[in-house]
């Protein structure tokens, strides 16, 4: 019986995703979730030094990549062939976090876009017999499709792939994890939801339209050092997605290159997501200059506690700013 570790993102589909592919194809599976690759390692390296994970048979870290000092003290232990890591992110594959055997970092190959889930389901079909469903394969293209923002060029399905982003942001990560698990465990043939969660998701859909347009009315818009014009606000990390989709529905009417959504319920300070409003400018590109990164249309930055302090301590057009201005180290 094969005991196994899962170290995975909390924030998104594509992180519980991986959690789920775990449950199905073994039969004792603990996980662990972090916000960010900075609070992953501390928390992978305290389970490593303390010896915490000699006990497990495969310890799998998804959807974010591990760091440094932990991915070279797995590297130089006897438990680099226990460890296999499975991420997507331009910015690990651009701090070389792709240099191990046991890491596999892609973002694009000649299947497309990757996405974490769809990694660790191509492990696991090929090394441990999960077998491949027509259900379950679409539950990852489904969770690929959100993952990646391909969803809104597929057409009705790619709208169900952003639903259960949707659905996970309602009912949160565990009652998520457990959802998911019976719908592709008995309907094997085609991927679907139950009415009760249709209703929630169209329920929030309706909420999402009102609050939106409040939200984005306390905008507030600069031009960042390179005179590119974005906009930043305060707002939920649940609308970190829905704030750009709705610019891009009524039209970007400000004008801007990229939106910064401040989300101080992210994370243990808070944290920066960063979204293309336009298509071709590559928001991870100023968000690994500001100390964080992701990929060239959703990237992110850690808020530290002191930002916190002080941008709340300030009006909230000159606490906005600051916090636009501020680098995470």
């Amino acid at each position: 019986m094969d005991k196994i570790i899962i170290f995975s993102h909390e924030s998104d589909i594509d992180g519980l995703g991986c959690v789920i592919l775990a449950k199905l194809a073994f039969s004792e599976v603990n996980y662990i979730l972090a916000p960010n690759v900075e609070k992953l390692e501390l928390i992978f390296r305290n389970h490593l030094q303390s010896g915490k994970l000699e006990s497990y048979h495969k310890i799998f870290v998804t959807d974010l990549a591990l760091y440094d000092p932990s991915l070279t003290m797995v590297a130089e232990s006897s438990l680099k062939d226990k460890v296999f890591v499975f991420d997507h992110h331009k910015m690990s594959i651009e701090n070389n976090m792709n240099r191990y055997p046991f890491t596999k970092i892609v973002e694009e190959d000649g299947k497309g876009k990757r996405c974490a889930t769809d990694l660790f389901f191509e492990y696991l079909s090929h090394h441990h017999d999960l077998i491949p469903t027509k259900s379950l394969e679409q539950f990852v293209e489904l969770t690929k499709l959100e993952d990646t923002w391909e969803w809104k060029n597929a057409g009705d399905f790619g709208k169900l792939a952003h639903d259960l982003a949707i659905l996970f942001n309602c009912i949160g990560r565990e009652k998520y994890i457990s959802k998911m698990l019976p719908i592709l465990l008995t309907r094997q043939d085609n991927f679907s939801l139950d009415k009760a969660d249709i209703a929630i998701i169209q329920q929030k859909k309706e909420t999402y339209e009102k609050e939106l347009q409040t939200i984005l009315a306390s905008s507030e818009y600069f031009l960042d050092e390179n005179k590119n014009k974005f906009g930043i606000v305060y707002a939920n990390y649940e609308y970190r997605n829905e704030i750009p989709e709705y610019i891009e529905r009524i039209g970007n009417p400000q004008s801007i290159q990229y939106m910064i959504i401040v989300a101080m319920d992210k994370g243990e300070y808070g944290q920066k997501s960063y979204r293309s409003i336009d298509k071709s400018f590559d928001v991870n590109v100023i968000a690994m200059h500001h100390g964080g990164g992701g990929h060239p249309g959703a990237a992110c930055v850690s808020i530290t506690k002191e930002q916190k302090e002080k941008a709340l301590s300030l009006n909230k057009k000159d606490g906005l700013q600051y916090l636009a201005n501020s680098k995470y180290c």
